[in-house]
């Protein structure tokens, strides 16, 4: 079953991932003084952002429709449903809550990773000790670069498991579903915390919080 509802979600993965690997390299043969590398780099990840929240819509459609298809409602009426159900405002609501796996918000933790490269690059390329501390231990731009092109595709990796999550459980309220049931794949990679969980139900505006990054358990509706 999970295979099936992050099948969106992998793919939007995989082009945000496309998409700030050629972002990230422009940055390497970026020619960059102190004013500059902060313009730069502040560009770039706003406009990652936002190709990111364009990716999120396309990935709560198909995650909404994969919920209404579970419980069992027409697709013509979910299609006419999913429009009003999965808008902008309500992917930017998901990205600006606290996640709670990672303990950070989308947008203000976008922010905090592009000061952080530009820190880490002023420091390498610098001119004082500390500069010349870290080139002397192999230290550069590139190592720099890498490191926060990781920790960007984790957090775009992560947010998109997340709306569609939200995705599923929303299409359960809008069809008057009242309770959900955690589902695991229940083979070994699953963790003992989400073993415990598997089979239980919760009403969904208790239905727990997924606890680890990339969490992979689903949601099953409790259809009457």
């Amino acid at each position: 079953m999970a295979d099936k509802v992050y099948e969106s979600c992998d793919r939007a993965i995989k082009v945000l991932n496309r998409i700030s690997m050629k972002e990230f390299s422009r940055l390497k043969l970026a020619d960059f003084d102190n004013l500059n590398v902060i313009r730069t780099v502040r560009k770039m990840y706003r406009k990652l952002a936002k190709q990111a929240e364009q990716e999120y819509r396309k990935v709560g459609y198909d995650g909404y429709l994969y919920g209404m298809m579970l419980c069992d409602f027409d697709r013509k009426k979910a299609m006419n449903m999913v429009e009003k159900a999965i808008t902008e405002e309500w992917i930017r609501d998901i990205l600006a809550e606290t996640d709670f796996v990672t303990l950070y918000r989308f947008d203000s933790e976008t922010v905090r990773k592009a000061d952080r490269l530009i820190e880490a690059i002023a420091a390498v390329e610098g001119t004082d000790d500390r500069g010349a501390a870290l080139r002397s231990m192999k230290f550069n731009r590139n190592d720099q670069i890498d490191a926060a092109l990781r920790n960007w595709s984790k957090q775009v990796g992560q947010y998109a498991i997340n709306v569609t999550d939200y995705a599923v459980l929303k299409a359960f309220e809008d069809a008057d579903i009242e309770e959900a049931e955690w589902e695991t794949e229940t083979d070994q990679r699953v963790c003992s915390y989400c073993h415990s969980l598997n089979g239980k139900r919760y009403r969904l505006d208790e239905f727990p919080s997924k606890p680890h990054v990339n969490c992979r358990c689903t949601a099953k509706p409790v259809l009457k």
